[in-house]
């Protein structure tokens, strides 16, 4: 059977995708480096990344998830950086600052959660961020400029009561991201469609989608 590539995330409200948006438009057409910036409603602040996983370990994933308890808390966004931070630059992204120690404990607790199905340790430790663009060829911008100007910007709080599980399909014009189900802070398992399982993936998106 094909495996899915799939990973684990926050969706991001609607107020964020907007911004986003705004930030686009302001500040890619100054650029001289060549970016790629996530497709309208693709934004999302990513737990883990999974990879390749087969559709036959589907159930048992969305079991171990299902277990991972957490209570609902508030995230707010703050500052703004760059991967690596010195050098040429890969990644743009937004801090998090408000519920970011409960964002790390819940990546943690996923990972426990994940350990027994043969999911390994991370290999660096997890850094919650926001991805604003990807820096493909970077042509020495003044990217402390950029930053400084990224990290002004307002940001309301989200409530966080709910996970994701995306599927990541690629395409022409960046990736497709179907969600599959959300695991909220009641840790009930919300299956999407009308499958009733994981094992049929890719059936539609939950409210959990990164279009929300």
């Amino acid at each position: 059977m094909s495996a899915l590539r799939l990973f684990l995330g926050v969706a991001l409200p609607r107020e964020w995708h907007r911004l986003l948006a705004s930030l686009e438009a302001d500040l890619r057409p100054g650029l001289r480096s060549r970016t790629t910036w996530p497709q309208p409603g693709n934004g999302h602040i990513t737990l883990r990344f999974l990879g390749a996983v087969e559709r036959e370990r589907l159930e048992a994933l969305g079991r171990a998830l299902a277990g991972v308890a957490f209570g609902p808390f508030e995230l707010g966004l703050a500052g703004a950086g760059r991967f690596p931070p010195r050098g040429a630059a890969r990644v743009a992204w937004v801090g998090v600052g408000q519920g970011a120690a409960r964002l790390a404990a819940l990546a943690a607790d996923i990972d426990t959660a994940l350990a027994p199905l043969g999911f390994g340790p991370r290999e660096r430790p997890y850094r919650p961020h926001l991805t604003l663009f990807r820096v493909r060829a970077d042509a020495g911008d003044a990217w402390e400029q950029v930053l400084e100007k990224v990290a002004r910007v307002s940001w309301p709080a989200h409530g966080v009561d709910a996970f994701t599980l995306w599927r990541s399909v690629p395409g022409p014009n960046g990736p497709k991201y179907t969600a599959l189900a959300g695991f909220g802070a009641t840790s009930l398992w919300r299956p999407s469609g009308g499958g009733g399982a994981l094992g049929g993936a890719g059936s539609g998106a939950t409210p959990g989608s990164p279009r929300g």
